[in-house]
C-alpha cells in the first residue's frame, strides 16, 4: 500500500514568536503604561484630597471668602481670560499661515476659546486638540497643518513654563536644597531646544507622519516667525499671571507680579505632571504651600487656592458662552449664505431666455 506523506506547514515567526504574540506585545505594554499612569494619578489625587480635608480650616475659610470682591474677580479675571485667548489665537494664526492655511479670524478665535476652556479638565490639557477636530469638521482645516502647528504650540508652552519655573526657583522661591538643580534644568532646556530643532530638520519619516513633520518644519523654519511666536507665548503666559494676580487680589491677597509668575508656572507644572484632570486637589495643595512660603497665613493661603479654582470655573463658563455664541455666528452666516444663494437662483431664473 502506498501512502502520501502529509506536509505540515508551520506559521512564520517574528523574533522567534508567532505574529499574533508579536503583535500583542505593543498592546500589552500600552495597557500597562495606561494602568500605571491612571494609578499614579489616583494616588496623587487621593493624597491631595486627604491633605485638603485634614488641613484646610473650612470655617475660617468661609469668613475669608465672604469678603471677596466679585466685581474684580469676574470682571478683571474674565478680561484676562479673553485677552489670553486672543493672544493664543494670534499665535495659532501666525503658525497656520506658515503652512498656507487660512481660517476666518472669528472662527479661529471662537474655536481657540472653546478648546482652551474645556482643556482645563483633561489630563495634560490634551483637550486643546479639540480645536483641530472642530475646524476640520467645518471644512476649514486639514489634520496635518492643524496637529503640526498644535504640537509646535505645545513645545513653546512647555519651554516657556519650564523657563519661568526655573528662573523663579533661582530668584523668588527658595525651595530647592541646592540652586544647582535649577541651573541644570535651564541648561538642559536650552540644549534640548537646539537638539529638537536639529532633529526636526534632519528626521526623515514616511506616510502621514511625514506630512506632520513637514508642517512642523514650516512652522519653525523661519527666524522672524520663531521670534514672533516666542514673544506671543511670553505675552500670553504673562496674561495668565495677570489673571491670577487679579483673582488673588479680589480676595485681599496682594502678590507682586514676579511672585505671581512663580506661583503660576510652578503650580501649572505640578498640575501637568500629576496627570490629574484639571490638577484637582494637587493645585490647591501646591498653591496654598507656596503662598505660605510667601508669608501669608495658612487660612489666607488656602482661601487663595480656592479663589484660583474659581478662576478655572470662570474660564469654563466663558468657554461655554463662546461655544453658544459661535453656534449663533455660524447659524447666521449659513442663513445669510442661503438667502444669497436663493437670490442668485431667482435672478438666474428671471433672466433666462424664454423659448
Amino acid at each position: 500500500m502506498t501512502g502520501k506523506s502529509l506536509e505540515t506547514s508551520e506559521p512564520a515567526t517574528v523574533g522567534g514568536q508567532s505574529p499574533a504574540v508579536a503583535a500583542a506585545r505593543p498592546k500589552r505594554s500600552g495597557l500597562i503604561r495606561r494602568v500605571v499612569a491612571v494609578s499614579f494619578s489616583l494616588i496623587v489625587f487621593a493624597a491631595s484630597v486627604g491633605y485638603i480635608g485634614l488641613t484646610f480650616r473650612w470655617g475660617d475659610l468661609a469668613q475669608v471668602l465672604k469678603g471677596v470682591n466679585l466685581l474684580i474677580l469676574v470682571g478683571g479675571g474674565g478680561a484676562s481670560i479673553v485677552a489670553y485667548w486672543a493672544l493664543r489665537t494670534l499665535r495659532w494664526r501666525v503658525l497656520l499661515r506658515r503652512t498656507d492655511t487660512h481660517v476666518p479670524l472669528v472662527d479661529l478665535y471662537m474655536c481657540t476659546a472653546v478648546s482652551l476652556s474645556f482643556a482645563l479638565f483633561t489630563p495634560l490639557q490634551s483637550g486643546e486638540a479639540l480645536k483641530v477636530e472642530l475646524l476640520k469638521k467645518y471644512g476649514m482645516i486639514t489634520r496635518a497643518p492643524g496637529y503640526g502647528s498644535f504640537l509646535v504650540e505645545r513645545a513653546f508652552d512647555m519651554v516657556a513654563l519650564l523657563t519661568m519655573a526655573c528662573v523663579s526657583l533661582l530668584t523668588v522661591v527658595d525651595v530647592l536644597p541646592n540652586r544647582v538643580y535649577a541651573y541644570g534644568i535651564l541648561g538642559c532646556l536650552i540644549l534640548g531646544c537646539f537638539a529638537g530643532l536639529v532633529v526636526l530638520s534632519r528626521l526623515q519619516l514616511s506616510g502621514r507622519p511625514r506630512q506632520l513633520l513637514e508642517t512642523m518644519r514650516q512652522c519653525v523654519g523661519n527666524v522672524p516667525t520663531l521670534v514672533l511666536v516666542t514673544a506671543i507665548t511670553c505675552a500670553s503666559w504673562s496674561m495668565v499671571a495677570v489673571g491670577w494676580q487679579v483673582t488673588l487680589y479680589s480676595g485681599g491677597i496682594d502678590l507682586s507680579f514676579a511672585q505671581t509668575v512663580s506661583l503660576m508656572s510652578i503650580v501649572a507644572l505640578i498640575a501637568i505632571l500629576s496627570l490629574i484632570p484639571g490638577g484637582l486637589g494637587i493645585t490647591e495643595v501646591g498653591t496654598s504651600q507656596l503662598l505660605i512660603r510667601f508669608g501669608f497665613a495658612a487660612t489666607i493661603a488656602q482661601a487663595g487656592s480656592l479663589l484660583l479654582r474659581s478662576y478655572s470655573l470662570l474660564n469654563i463658563a466663558l468657554g461655554a458662552g463662546h461655544l453658544g455664541l459661535w453656534k449663533l455666528v455660524r447659524w447666521r452666516r449659513s442663513r445669510r449664505l442661503g438667502r444669497a444663494d436663493a437670490t442668485e437662483s431667482l435672478a438666474a431664473t428671471t433672466n433666462a431666455p424664454v423659448s
